[in-house]
């Protein structure tokens, strides 16, 4: 009995190794992803790599000015406000140069077309104009202490800057099927 096991571990074990080997001999390149290496480098190098940027900054102030919001401290408030506005000029200053060019990173995107280029960074300057003057205005109500006018800031910046940037250059949602509607009011 004790041999029987034995040899059982001993084929599951040759088993496992050699559907390893198979494996990697035949699919690696799909295994180990190495055909997604392009697709990856495509999406970061392309028209929203200066709004990714600014969305993985300044996400984690916009939540932490809600909850500061939520529980009145606004000094928190103040300083994840003007966070934002830092990490925003920052992202402007690191894609699109002060003087008015285009950095590197967007060559590859629109073949070195300077005409694309601008389109590319008034689109990008005007939502960043209105999340900065946003973000600012945050930290000035909350200086002032009034919960509602403060919340009330931080959902125009929302609404103006993010909700209104994110209609235009992402893919719109699609409707629900009229099955799925709820009835009634």
């Amino acid at each position: 009995m004790r041999k029987i096991s034995q040899v059982l571990i001993v084929v599951l074990c040759a088993f496992v190794v050699t559907t390893g080997v198979l494996t990697y001999s035949w699919n690696g390149s799909k295994v180990f992803g190495d055909e997604k290496v392009e697709a990856a480098k495509d999406m970061h190098i392309s028209k929203s790599t200066p709004t990714r940027s600014l969305m993985q900054l300044i996400s984690a102030h916009t939540s932490r000015i809600l909850d500061a919001i939520m529980v009145g401290d606004f000094l928190a408030v103040a300083r994840e406000a003007n966070a934002v506005a830092e990490n925003s000029e920052i992202v402007m200053e690191m894609f699109f140069s002060a003087e008015g060019k285009a950095g590197d990173w967007h060559h590859e995107e629109t073949g070195g077309d300077a005409k694309a280029a601008e389109k590319m960074k008034a689109e990008f300057e005007k939502y960043l104009k209105i999340t900065i003057d946003s973000s600012r205005n945050i930290a000035e109500t909350a200086g002032k202490k009034d919960i509602v006018e403060t919340y009330k800031s931080l959902d125009e910046m929302l609404q103006k800057a993010c909700f209104a940037c994110h209609a235009i250059s992402r893919d719109p949602w699609p409707d629900w099927p009229d099955w799925m509607r709820q009835a009634g009011g």
